[in-house]
C-alpha cells in the first residue's frame, strides 16, 4: 500500500470514530449533591446577646471545618460522611459551610456538626442515637489551680470534668433525595447545644488572691445530639478558671469580684440538692481558701433563666495572708487572779 492509500484510510478512520463519539459528564449528576450548612449564632446568651461583663473575654463561636453524617433511616446506622470547610456569609451574617456529598437518590438523615472543637470531644458516631459528646477529666495542673499545694479531700466534688466548647449542630430526619440530573442543594442551619452562663460573686481582700478558679456541681456530663438528649446520670462537676473584675451595679465603694463566662452541657432540670459552687483562691502566701454556696436559689432567678446570669449576692472575704489568727476568738486562756486566804484543817 502507497503512502496515499495509507493516508485515506486513516482519514476514514478518524472521521469514523469521530461520529461514533458523543458527549458525557465527567461526574454523575445522581450522586452529586451539595451541602449548605448555616451556623445561626446570634441569640446565644453571655456569647452574642445578653453580656454582663464587657471586661472579660468570652467563647468563640468560629468555625472552619464540619462533618457531615449520613444515616439510615431505619436502623440509624452510619452509612457515610464527608467533611466541609468552603466558608462564606449569607444575607444575615451568618457563617455558611458548604462542600459535596456522593450518595444517590434516597431517604436519610443528615448530622452535621463541626469538627473544630479540642475540648469537646465526640465518640459512638456509626449510630445516629448513640453518638455522644462530652469532655475529660481536668488535668493534673487544673487540679493544682483547683486545690493548690493542700491536701484537700476532693472526692466531695465527684467526677470533675473541663467546660465545653461550643458544638452547632445541624438534623435532618428522612430527608428525601429524588433522583436528579442536576446538582442538589441541601440547606439546613446549625446552631449551638451548649449553654453559657456568666457567674460573679463579690469580693473583699482581692489584693490578696493570687489565681482563682471554680467548681460547680451537679451539671450534665454529655450530649447524645442524635437525639438531642442531655445525658444525667451520674451528674458532672465543672472547673474553670476565673477572672479578677469590677461591676459597678454593686453598692458601696467596694466593686471587686470574681467572675467567668463558663461553657456546659446543661444544668440538669430536676437537680436541687447537688447544686453547689466552690470559689477556690490561692492567696499571695500559697494558702487555699475556699468558699462554698449553694446554686438552688439563684438558678431559680429570673437572670438566670432568662439572661444565663448567675449573680450571687454573697461577699467572698479573702483574709490577709500576713496578718495572724486572734487567739483571743476561742480556744483554752490560762489567768492569773489575786490571791484569795482560806482557812481549813488538812488530813494527813
Amino acid at each position: 500500500m502507497n503512502k496515499t492509500a495509507s493516508r485515506i484510510l486513516l482519514a476514514i478512520t478518524l472521521a469514523a470514530a469521530l461520529c461514533s463519539c458523543h458527549r458525557r459528564p465527567l461526574e454523575d449528576m445522581q450522586e452529586k449533591v451539595k451541602i449548605r450548612v448555616a451556623v445561626n449564632v446570634k441569640a446565644v446568651a453571655n456569647v452574642t446577646t445578653n453580656i454582663y461583663n464587657e471586661k472579660i473575654p468570652v467563647p468563640s463561636l468560629n468555625t472552619d471545618m464540619m462533618r457531615v453524617m449520613v444515616y439510615d433511616t431505619n436502623t440509624k446506622n452510619l452509612l457515610t460522611q464527608a467533611f466541609i470547610s468552603s466558608k462564606s456569609y449569607d444575607e444575615d451574617g451568618n457563617q455558611v459551610l458548604s462542600g459535596d456529598l456522593s450518595i444517590s437518590f434516597g431517604t436519610y438523615d443528615f448530622l452535621v456538626y463541626n469538627f473544630d472543637t479540642p475540648t469537646t470531644l465526640v465518640t459512638s458516631e456509626n449510630n445516629e442515637n448513640s453518638i455522644l459528646a462530652y469532655t475529660q477529666e481536668i488535668s493534673s495542673a487544673m487540679r493544682a489551680r483547683l486545690f493548690g499545694n493542700t491536701k484537700a479531700d476532693t472526692d466531695e466534688y465527684g467526677n470533675i470534668l473541663n467546660e465545653p466548647d461550643h458544638l452547632v449542630v445541624a438534623r435532618e430526619h428522612d430527608l428525601v433525595v429524588s433522583p436528579h440530573d442536576t446538582v442538589v442543594v441541601i440547606k439546613t442551619t446549625a446552631t449551638t447545644i451548649i449553654d453559657t452562663y456568666y457567674l460573679q460573686i463579690h469580693v473583699e481582700g482581692m489584693q490578696f488572691a493570687s489565681s482563682a478558679t471554680a467548681v460547680i456541681s451537679g451539671l450534665s456530663p454529655s450530649n447524645r445530639f442524635g437525639l438531642n438528649l442531655r445525658t444525667d446520670d451520674p451528674t458532672a462537676s465543672e472547673a474553670f478558671d476565673l477572672y479578677k473584675s469590677t461591676d459597678d451595679n454593686l453598692p458601696g465603694e467596694n466593686k471587686d469580684v470574681l467572675c467567668a463566662v463558663f461553657n456546659t452541657f446543661g444544668k440538669i432540670p430536676d437537680v436541687t440538692s447537688n447544686l453547689y459552687v466552690t470559689f477556690n483562691v490561692i492567696d499571695t502566701a500559697g494558702n487555699l481558701v475556699t468558699y462554698t454556696t449553694s446554686l438552688d436559689t439563684v438558678f431559680k432567678t429570673e437572670d438566670a433563666i432568662e439572661r444565663h446570669w448567675l449573680l450571687i449576692n454573697d461577699t467572698f472575704v479573702i483574709p490577709d495572708p500576713g496578718v495572724k489568727p486572734n487567739p483571743g476568738n476561742g480556744g483554752f486562756q490560762p489567768q492569773v487572779d489575786d490571791w484569795e486566804e482560806e482557812e481549813g484543817n488538812m488530813i494527813l
